[in-house]
């Protein structure tokens, strides 16, 4: 009786430590996780400002552009 109680005990123990090491690992996935997609998001951010910046060069541009040519066909026209 003794012997069989030291073995369910044993085998009670045993789960225990594995679950406990398999939860402490998980939780390390998970922040590990968490730590790339935050580091995704943060590149997103800066990829989306730095689209915001290029469509707003491109709105100067061509609006210096179009000044420009309004300019030309103005000299144009007074010739």
């Amino acid at each position: 009786m003794g012997l069989i109680f030291a073995i369910m005990a044993g085998m009670i123990i045993g789960g225990a430590v594995v679950a406990y090491r398999l939860s402490k690992r998980w939780q390390q996935q998970v922040k590990e996780a968490e730590k790339s997609l935050q580091e995704i998001a943060d590149q997103h951010q800066q990829e989306v400002a730095a689209a915001r910046e290029l469509k707003q060069k491109v709105a100067d541009l061509q609006f210096q552009l179009n000044q420009a040519r309004n300019e030309v066909r103005a000299l144009q026209d007074k010739q």
